[in-house]
């Protein structure tokens, strides 16, 4: 019989997150979270109530994938946080999934090429092309002048991006028949992409685990601020 590696998938890189569980046996369960919520904690008690149904006690767990971004500030630090306890505690294997692999997996539009737009801020944007190719999610990503994108788009037909696009990236982009979608992800995208890149060999050590940011994050940027002597 087919054993599974039990994991605990936390995509919490937007604004309403997921986590995802698979037992031995390869059945798997879901729940919907607030990500980065500095007012409840629903986190933990979501894990808990899916370990229960799979039957699975912390210390099970074998492998923890993490989407690490770009997304929330808050989200990405305690998604990252809790995959190193997991791993330290459980002696669990960690595979660090980008976001905007997540994003292509989870809107089961085939293999791409896809552009995954996040993190528009002023006149740039974090601009990742995701392709599947032999059976592998490859991203590439950088900044991207907000005015640049429609020079990445060859070959796509489909942008995911957030409400914070602006309204003339827009129109271009219809201008060129290019679909414009929401950037939705879920744990269970995350879950199957993170047990593929493992089986391939993927693996990060819980020293190395960062959230990736494209620059440096607002709540840094504003204490910093706070902090710096007057001129």
């Amino acid at each position: 019989m087919q054993t599974h590696r039990i994991t605990l998938a936390l995509e919490l890189s937007q604004r309403h997150g997921s986590v995802a569980m698979m037992n031995n046996k390869g059945a798997i369960e879901s729940s919907v979270v607030e990500s980065g919520s500095r007012d409840k904690d629903d986190l933990f008690p979501a894990i808990e109530s899916i370990s229960s149904v799979l039957n699975i006690s912390p210390i099970d767990l074998e492998l923890v994938v993490v989407s690490i971004g770009p997304g929330g500030f808050t989200g990405l630090r305690t998604a990252v946080a809790i995959a190193k306890m997991v791993a330290l505690s459980a002696s669990a294997d960690i595979v660090a999934v980008e976001s905007a692999i997540v994003t292509a997996e989870s809107s089961n539009k085939g293999n791409g090429p896809f552009i995954v737009i996040s993190c528009v801020k002023r006149n740039q944007c974090w601009l990742s092309r995701v392709e599947k190719t032999n059976g592998h999610w490859e991203c590439e990503a950088s900044i991207t002048p907000i005015d640049a994108i429609h020079t990445k788009i060859h070959g796509c037909t489909t942008v995911f991006a957030d409400e914070f696009l602006n309204e003339g990236s827009r129109v271009l982009l219809k201008d060129l028949s290019v679909e414009i979608q929401p950037n939705t992800v879920h744990a269970t995208a995350l879950l199957k992409v993170g047990v593929e890149m493992y089986i391939g060999g993927a693996r990060c050590e819980p020293s190395s685990l960062l959230p990736l940011y494209p620059g440096e994050p607002e709540a840094v940027r504003a204490w910093k601020e706070r902090q710096a002597p007057p001129k």
